[in-house]
């Protein structure tokens, strides 16, 4: 399971970047909104906003898809960069935005790893207070926040607001590991006896026999498919467009009669190696 999924997370790198993009959009839809009148929002406001998801939502996105950073501590770095956000959306929108503090939890749960989904109810627990504790010292709009005084805010606002957000991550957190022990029941055991070997050699037999039906490129991209590479760096390892990439791969799909990316690296990778190297030999 672990395995699988580590294999994938560049691909849910990909996957969670273009989601950041459409929550900076929001953002920017926002601003523009309250720019042309449509929300009362102070203007210095909407240019903070812009300025903090330019840095948390924007920029993460851009180093992913563009650059095509792929860090191990990158899914930390995006859980965190999306709680510094909602944190600084509930200073400046106080109540009105609480709802975005699921986003670091939603986004940990793409990667199905309990220990980044912890991480992530711990930091939005914290930005929560952290906002909180901001606005007791500094409240631009002091009409959109109930309470005044520290004391006040962090009594009825924070802990009530923790206590919601805390619900509201144990559902995700219930779900993700529900989806989770469905995928370990479906991920077949370690080979331990003769059936187990008997799989492998019918499983290497098909690996090969694909190999053998498909074109010299459309081999390399399928090795590279299962040995877990996304489409973006598919193409920059073979100097390809991603929309020529995306075509080999569907003409591959169609070939060997499955489109399911994770059965087939789960299948097939550990014939990759050899294969691969007797490829190159040629």
């Amino acid at each position: 399971m672990d395995y699988i999924i580590k294999k994938n997370e560049a691909e849910i790198n990909e996957n969670v970047a273009k989601g950041l993009l459409c929550i900076w959009g929001m953002v920017l839809l926002v601003d523009l909104l309250c720019w042309f009148g449509i929300f009362n929002i102070y203007f210095d406001m909407t240019v903070v906003l812009l300025v903090v998801s330019l840095v948390t939502l924007f920029a993460p996105a851009v180093i992913i898809l563009k650059f095509h950073f792929y860090n191990d501590m990158m899914k930390y770095l995006i859980v965190t960069a999306t709680a510094i956000m909602a944190g600084t959306s509930y200073v400046l929108f106080t109540f009105q935005a609480v709802i975005i503090f699921v986003v670091p939890a939603i986004i940990a749960g793409f990667y199905m790893n309990k220990r980044l989904l912890y991480y992530s109810g711990m930091i939005s627990v914290v930005a929560i207070i952290m906002a909180h504790v901001v606005t007791g010292i500094y409240l631009r709009q002091p009409w959109i926040e109930p309470f005044i005084g520290m004391e006040e805010i962090l009594r009825y606002g924070a802990i009530p607001r923790c206590l919601q957000y805390l619900g509201c991550f144990f559902l995700i957190f219930l779900m993700v590991d529900r989806y989770m022990g469905i995928i370990l029941d479906i991920v077949p055991e370690k080979e331990n006896d003769s059936h187990d070997a008997e799989r492998r050699v019918t499983e290497e037999k098909e690996f090969k026999r694909i190999l053998q039906e498909l074109t010299e490129r459309e081999k390399s991209v399928f090795i590279l498919i299962v040995s877990g590479y996304t489409n973006m760096q598919i193409a920059d390892k073979l100097c390809l467009s991603t929309g020529t990439v995306k075509n080999y791969i569907s003409t591959i799909y169609e070939k060997i009669g499955s489109k399911e990316r994770n059965a087939l690296i789960m299948k097939y990778n550990r014939f990759v190696k050899e294969n691969d190297q007797s490829h190159t030999k040629k």
